[in-house]
């Protein structure tokens, strides 16, 4: 999939492009509908994905919420979806366009866009005034058709970034998993740590926690943490150390259940959240924490994942 860092850096196809338009925090299932009915549609046009580079709300200056995935995995999982080409457009640089300037200047002249496809909720132009109504009547002159995907539910609720955002702080990690359709996971380089793991028998591999992502509920998670290609059951730990050694920061530390290997420091590793076991909490001793563990490994022996 090729990938562009700016509109100005794409070169429009002379056939065209079907274009889907949003934010796409997290590529979950709703989103999945928008860019699988583009790609579904697109036929001989590559299906082009329109997002940006960072959040609309962190780039007009206003509070933002964390982010369920960076830009290297938000192209992957668009890649997944169907996408042939993504835009990650700068959003300072289309702010100031009103409704039909955006469908003129960015959609019809900088896109060459054939077909346009959005959620139900999508805004755009000038202060979000433009909505699918508004985008349907300024595109039709242009002879560029819209589809708008319906909301999708799962389990009884719309899947949606905000409410997997709730779930994953919440420690409802499996529900979160189900409307994301994929796990959630803490990626990054090992990290050496206290060493406090290996002194009470239970060595962990641990990775910090990105600031500007979600960050999940404090506690015990049943995990599957991938290592040079190699999938590995683990207990995860997501917290502050409060029984021994208490940081201010969360990290994420995993105990590989049936690993038998050497030193794993720098290598890169992504540890999927499968299912939350107990909330962190402090012990009144070292035992105390180390028979705590040794219980939370047998429970999570016997989870499905």
């Amino acid at each position: 999939m090729k990938v562009y860092h700016s509109l100005h850096e794409y070169q429009p196809h002379a056939g065209g492009a079907c274009v889907a338009l949003g934010f796409f925090d997290g590529v979950h299932r709703g989103h999945r509908a928008v860019i699988g009915a583009c790609a579904k549609d697109s036929g001989t046009l590559p299906c082009l994905v329109l997002t940006f580079a960072e959040s609309p709300l962190k780039a007009l200056g206003k509070p933002s919420p964390p982010l369920l995935s960076r830009n290297p995995l938000k192209a992957r999982l668009l890649e997944e979806a169907g996408a042939d080409e993504v835009i990650f457009a700068d959003f300072n640089a289309i702010k100031a366009l009103s409704p039909a300037e955006f469908v003129r200047s960015v959609l019809h002249d900088r896109l060459n866009a054939k077909s346009v496809y959005c959620g139900f909720n999508y805004r755009f132009g000038k202060d979000g005034a433009g909505d699918t109504d508004a985008l349907r009547q300024l595109c039709e002159p242009y002879g560029i058709s819209v589809r708008v995907s319906e909301p999708v539910c799962c389990g009884g609720e719309q899947a949606s970034s905000s409410l997997i955002r709730e779930r994953i702080m919440s420690g409802e990690i499996a529900r979160a998993n189900e409307l994301l359709g994929y796990r959630y996971a803490v990626r990054g380089e090992i990290t050496g740590g206290n060493q406090v793991g290996s002194v009470i028998g239970f060595p962990t591999v641990n990775l910090p926690m990105d600031t500007g992502l979600v960050t999940p509920c404090r506690g015990v998670y049943a995990s599957r943490i991938r290592i040079d290609g190699i999938s590995y059951r683990g207990a995860t730990n997501i917290g502050v150390h409060p029984t021994v050694g208490a940081k201010e920061e969360p990290l994420c530390e995993t105990f590989l259940l049936d690993f038998e290997g050497g030193d794993l420091y720098g290598k890169q590793a992504v540890c999927e959240l499968i299912a939350f076991v107990r909330p962190e909490r402090r012990f009144g001793s070292v035992e105390e924490l180390t028979a705590q563990i040794q219980r939370d490994c047998e429970t999570i022996r016997g989870i499905s994942d």
